[in-house]
């Protein structure tokens, strides 16, 4: 089967379209094409509890040209999910709406917990299968996930309602960050993500990965990369100390600055700075030396879920 999986996310839309077949008794996704496009859906949700009009305008744009591009393409079915901002809104029934009217899409809204078990099964499809003592970090737009796998087993799922987005509007009223912005953001951060972390139970043991914008930011900004390349950031490692340079690089600079740096998506100049230290404050707090970056994760996770309970016997 042609399969197409789209994640409605907080910053960014993705679409993946991969072709499910059975290798040795194993369903695997062989990708087709891959696309995505920041759209920056919960801009201003903070404060207002609504998705804007211009922010689901330019979603719904987005859409549609993954409309365009499945439309080239035998795809059998297509899985929609949408997550923290689409979850959240007091108008998300208008939204999904819309949607389905104007472009025949029932996305799934998933829950946190939900979101972060399909991202698992994404992450651990594409890197280190074997590996049975992980913890995989999901820094989304709207909300952050982390996943305790030990001896094989998950043993904790847990998510916070703070994401990079959400984070750049509350703390980033300056440019370049002001110290006091700084602290706040920082204190912010430690304050959200402080008691799940402390209680997770992660060990040496576990390998730290990453998933999503902030990890493959980061791996693209070390390669100086022009064009972003999935196999060349997948499976990179990153160390707490370059996490660390990249925080102190990025604060530093305005928003043009960081503009032209190699490696830094149109879209991500101000959330790079709250994901990178969302990212330095959490390997800290777990005693991380390094990061393993994952390009896969909830895309791929989508997929592999709705292969598991339909296809698998």
């Amino acid at each position: 089967m042609i399969l197409a999986g789209i994640d409605i996310g907080t910053n960014a839309l993705r679409l993946l379209i991969a072709e499910s077949r059975e290798q040795a008794g194993r369903f695997e996704i062989r990708p087709i094409r891959e696309a995505r496009i920041i759209t920056r859906l919960g801009e201003g949700l903070v404060k207002s509890g609504l998705l804007s009009v211009q922010a689901m305008t330019r979603t719904f744009d987005a859409l549609k040209e993954f409309q365009s591009v499945l439309s080239k393409e035998p795809v059998d079915r297509i899985i929609a999910v949408a997550t923290s901002a689409v979850r959240e809104a007091g108008n998300r029934q208008e939204f999904l709406d819309r949607i389905h009217e104007e472009i025949g899409l029932e996305p799934e809204v998933i829950t946190g917990e939900e979101e972060a078990r399909r991202t698992l099964k994404g992450v651990r499809y594409g890197l280190y299968p074997e590996d049975r003592n992980i913890i995989v970090m999901d820094i989304g737009g709207g909300s952050t996930e982390w996943m305790l796998v030990t001896d094989g087993d998950i043993q904790r799922v847990e998510t916070v309602g703070t994401g990079v987005v959400k984070l750049a509007e509350r703390y980033m009223t300056s440019d370049p960050l002001s110290q006091g912005d700084e602290n706040r953001l920082l204190h912010g951060i430690e304050e959200a993500i402080g008691p799940p972390l402390r209680s997770m139970g992660a060990g040496p043991e576990h390998r730290l990965i990453g998933t999503a914008g902030t990890a493959t930011t980061l791996a693209a900004l070390e390669l100086a990369m022009e064009g972003y390349s999935a196999a060349r950031v997948h499976k990179m490692s990153l160390s707490g100390e370059r996490v660390e340079f990249w925080y102190r690089k990025l604060v530093g600079l305005s928003l043009d600055d960081r503009r032209g740096l190699a490696g830094l998506e149109k879209g991500r100049e101000d959330l790079i700075v709250a994901g990178s230290a969302m990212l330095m404050t959490a390997m800290r707090m777990l005693g991380s030396r390094e990061i393993v970056v994952s390009d896969y994760g909830l895309k791929e996770g989508v997929l592999i879920d709705w292969i598991e309970r339909n296809l698998a016997d």
